[in-house]
């Protein structure tokens, strides 16, 4: 799964980072509320992990505001709040589970899967931007019938692109989903990989898909 942990102690969402890489899953980690309550609205993440007490915005009104926009991601909140009407306001919210700090890693990987199993069985979630065709499902991506192969952040940039074509996405977010926590990363770097998608994507003789927006980001330009 693609799991954004909204956690302010760099240390615990290092360790809870770990655990999930070391499942398989792909992780991002955002350390405030607010920014953590824009990606889950905008990016397609599979589930959340959320602390209570957070800058900018604290965990219940982040799980409060997604769920008033119908945003139905599982969400696990991890929190040292531990008394009854703290648990029981977070589930009524809308929260999965409530594990309460400290606990065992094995335990939270464990919550995690019990989470996933809940997940409904869906089909083939397919993106199409003209003749490009992404599979989410097999994350496959084709082009006129053609396949391209893409490395992992070159698929994870086009995604977020084609789930929002023809609108500018920020540096920001590019930057948030195709390096995760690392928001040191320059960029040039960022325009290394979508040059390099660019590349990938586009067809000879014609104008790329994927504009720059000056002094805002990029957009992947689509006729559908």
């Amino acid at each position: 799964m693609n799991i954004l942990i909204i956690e302010d102690n760099r240390r615990i969402g290092n360790i809870l980072r770990q655990g999930l890489l070391e499942e398989g899953h792909q992780v991002s980690i955002s350390e405030r509320g607010d920014e953590g309550r824009d990606l889950l609205l905008n990016v397609p993440f599979d589930l959340a992990v959320l602390d209570i007490m957070l800058p900018g915005l604290d965990g219940f009104a982040v799980l409060q505001q997604i769920r008033a926009k119908r945003c139905g991601i599982p969400v696990l909140m991890l929190t040292a709040r531990d008394t009854m009407p703290d648990i029981v306001h977070g589930l009524n919210l809308g929260a999965d589970d409530y594990l309460t700090k400290p606990f065992q890693i094995q335990v939270f990987i464990a919550r995690i899967r019990a989470i996933s199993r809940r997940r409904p069985i869906l089909e083939p979630a397919c993106l199409y931007a003209g003749d490009l065709m992404l599979d989410t499902t097999n994350r496959v991506v084709l082009r006129d019938s053609e396949s391209i192969v893409l490395s992992r952040k070159q698929y994870a940039l086009l995604e977020l692109l084609m789930r929002r074509k023809n609108q500018v996405v920020s540096r920001n977010l590019v930057r948030e989903v195709g390096w995760s926590y690392d928001t040191d990363v320059s960029d040039g770097s960022i325009d290394f990989y979508i040059h390099s998608l660019r590349a990938k994507i586009d067809l000879k003789g014609q104008e790329s898909q994927i504009r720059t927006v000056r002094a805002l980001g990029y957009m992947l330009v689509s006729p559908r």
